[in-house]
């Protein structure tokens, strides 16, 4: 591993276009489509996390593309004109387009775009960016060809993706030639991608993941798969071999400590993210200070809820009781107005925010 600057060069770049470049032929005498079954399932939520944002973006950057997974199902009431850009030109050359929307296929890398500043209206990323080193630089170039008020929306590998397999192979290798190197390219966490996004920048950030477990009938399939993704290692400190017996060892050790009756399960952690760029018509926070309600008051919805409950559950219908409920009531619907009362200060008019989170 070595550093240019600031900047951490994990990843042979060069490496991993040839990678895709050669799954792109086929991979293992099966179509490439095979392999897409991940890629394809988050493919498809990130087109309608976009359908979900209540605008019509007019130029748009599909990050990253792959074989299409995004933009074959995104649609004229979403965007007009798609970029695909991809560092291989052969899986490129494969990538599905939209069925109604023009499109237009570039070889780009992820870390040097060369889109003009602030003309691009949404970047679309699908399970891309974990192989770019320079994260932080990549995410300040998309803000830089972003529009004011314009959106990136993706989604990574998180930092519990293949954690099994990962295992595995460390105490294989550690039980069988003393020691272990990495073999699986090191992920990002949800604090951390959430720390770059707003270094880069973006504001009104939205971060959520998705965990996929998938089971196969060993651990020699689950890395055939891999490769067949073109997601195999690619960093500069992998090994160029794997010993036949450690393999053995660590497909044994994988069945003992997650195995089951269908075989071995597998996790994909996927983190989604939106980050928008920013625009003074973009909702402020309340000034510090401004607040009404207190968090420390929030217990008392509880205990009016429990009162509530008790007066019901007391039976009779005296003046008394009747009062003592409604007096209750009354309270309970007060302070859960005030405590789900938001204040923010919109410099927009009134008009309708058009994200949606």
């Amino acid at each position: 591993m070595s550093t240019q600057g600031s900047i951490m060069n994990v990843f042979d770049r060069q490496a991993k276009r040839m990678q895709k470049d050669r799954v792109a032929k086929g991979y293992n005498e099966e179509e490439a489509s095979v392999f897409d079954y991940i890629k394809d399932e988050f493919g498809y939520r990130l087109s309608d996390r976009i359908c979900d944002i209540k605008r019509n973006f007019k130029t748009v950057v599909d990050l990253g593309c792959g074989r299409g997974h995004v933009t074959k199902h995104l649609y004229k009431d979403m965007v007009e004109t798609i970029y695909q850009c991809d560092i291989s030109p052969l899986m490129l050359e494969q990538a599905s387009i939209s069925p109604d929307v023009p499109t237009h296929k570039m070889v780009v890398d992820e870390e040097f775009l060369p889109f003009d500043e602030s003309s691009i209206d949404l970047v679309v990323s699908n399970l891309s960016l974990h192989w770019v080193n320079n994260l932080p630089g990549c995410l300040a170039q998309i803000r830089h060809i972003l529009k004011n008020d314009c959106a990136l929306v993706g989604s990574m590998f998180g930092g519990d993706t293949l954690y099994q397999l990962r295992v595995s192979l460390q105490l294989a290798e550690i039980e069988r030639e003393g020691g272990f190197a990495p073999h699986i390219s090191p992920f990002t966490t949800v604090s951390d991608l959430g720390n770059l996004l707003n270094r880069a920048g973006f504001t009104m950030l939205t971060i959520d993941i998705d965990d996929v477990t998938i089971t196969y009938p060993s651990m020699f399939e689950l890395m055939q798969d891999l490769k067949g993704m073109g997601e195999n290692n690619c960093s500069w400190s992998r090994k160029p071999m794997l010993h036949r017996d450690t393999m053995i060892a660590a497909g044994a050790i994988y069945k003992e400590m997650y195995g089951n009756d269908k075989g071995i399960p597998a996790t994909f952690q996927v983190i989604n993210f939106i980050g928008w760029k920013p625009d003074p018509s973009q909702p402020k926070p309340a000034q510090r200070g401004s607040g009404e309600v207190s968090l420390k008051d929030l217990h008392r919805v509880e205990d009016l809820t429990k009162q509530i409950k008790e007066l019901k559950d007391e039976g009779g219908s005296s003046p008394q009781q009747v009062d003592r409920l409604k007096t209750a009531a009354e309270q309970l619907e007060k302070d859960i107005q005030k405590a789900s009362k938001i204040r923010t200060e919109p410099e927009n008019n009134g008009d309708e925010d058009p994200r949606k989170s």
